[in-house]
């Protein structure tokens, strides 16, 4: 007959941070393991949002992934991963004026242009009618999501100057 310890149900993780990276090592048990993990790669990306913001740039996408594996009867996070795409439009700005040709650089409103210019070229030598209303139906949404993308860098760049923005939240 084996005894089954709790220490052989729920082992504890020993943890190691990346140089330069800011938390707590402290170990945790398995069955505490992934709302530890999860909880620091979220601290991570709130991290990245006050710099990016500090910058004047924003997060555009963000992304945490925890590396699972079985620890005792747990499933247990042993690692994490958080990842921001982060959009600086300054910089942007900046990089279009030094060169002469103006789409050089990126910029996502001149992407929906571009696409919104494509669809009304095709549209011109469209001979069905089904398919010419389908065409204005996607530029009409391609427009409406250049101006929501435009009311959110406006939005983005109204409350960059505000130096009391709350993270946490």
């Amino acid at each position: 007959m084996t005894l089954n310890t709790n220490a052989n149900l729920d082992p504890v993780l020993h943890y190691k941070l990346d140089p330069g990276e800011w938390g707590s090592s402290a170990p945790s048990s398995a069955a505490l393991s992934i709302g530890r993990v999860s909880q620091h790669e979220a601290d991570n990306i709130g991290r990245f949002k006050k710099e990016a913001l500090q910058k004047g740039c924003y997060v555009v996408q963000s992304s945490v992934s925890l590396n699972i594996s079985k620890q005792g009867e747990y499933l247990a996070a042993t690692s994490g991963k958080s990842q921001a795409i982060i959009y600086c439009p300054n910089k942007n700005k900046l990089k279009n004026t030094n060169n002469d040709d103006n789409n050089s650089g990126f910029s996502p409103l001149s992407i929906y242009d571009n696409q919104i210019n494509q669809l009304k070229e095709q549209e011109k030598y469209t001979q069905d009618p089904k398919q010419k209303e389908k065409i204005d139906q996607q530029i009409q949404a391609l427009k409406l999501q250049k101006q929501m993308l435009k009311a959110i860098l406006q939005y983005v760049q109204d409350n960059t100057s505000k130096n009391s923005l709350d993270l946490t939240a």
